[in-house]
């Protein structure tokens, strides 16, 4: 009873990063956990997780993600399992997905193709066109985003 030890798979630890209203970003970024954008983005996002776009957040792109839930705008190119677009929520692009779903209100203007699991995951997205630096800039008394 007291000599056997009982061994758990260790799970990686939650990670939630979030860029906040206000807050602009452009570049390459990667995140391991998942995603809230209440800010802007361009440029080319990677998640091993999942990403949620708030309603006022915008982002212009390309984006690789397992979840992607927008409430706020996306245009772009997107790749993912799963979409979700809320009522406020505007997808303006080119979408791959195995599931897509749209709240009442929600928008989609574009282009989707359904793949398979199999096929979303060896996905890649287009080289970067510029160097990966990333730009941070963040007005704490400008909350409108354009």
């Amino acid at each position: 009873m007291f000599g056997k030890k009982i061994f758990f798979p260790q799970k990686s630890p939650t990670t939630l990063s979030f860029i906040a209203r206000g807050t602009k970003l452009t570049g390459n970024i990667e995140f391991i956990g998942d995603v809230l954008i209440g800010g802007a983005i361009s440029g080319q996002i990677l998640s091993q997780a999942n990403i949620t776009v708030e309603q006022g957040g915008r982002v212009e792109g390309e984006i690789k993600c397992q979840e992607f839930i927008v409430d706020g705008f996306f245009k772009g190119r997107l790749i993912c399992e799963r979409l979700v677009i809320q009522r406020h929520g505007v997808v303006d692009g080119d979408v791959a997905s195995t599931s897509m779903q749209i709240m009442e209100g929600g928008q989609f203007i574009g282009l989707r193709i359904k793949e398979d699991i199999s096929t979303i995951q060896t996905h890649g997205l287009a080289a970067p066109k510029e160097s990966n630096n990333l730009q941070l800039t963040s007005d704490p008394l400008n909350t409108d985003i354009p």
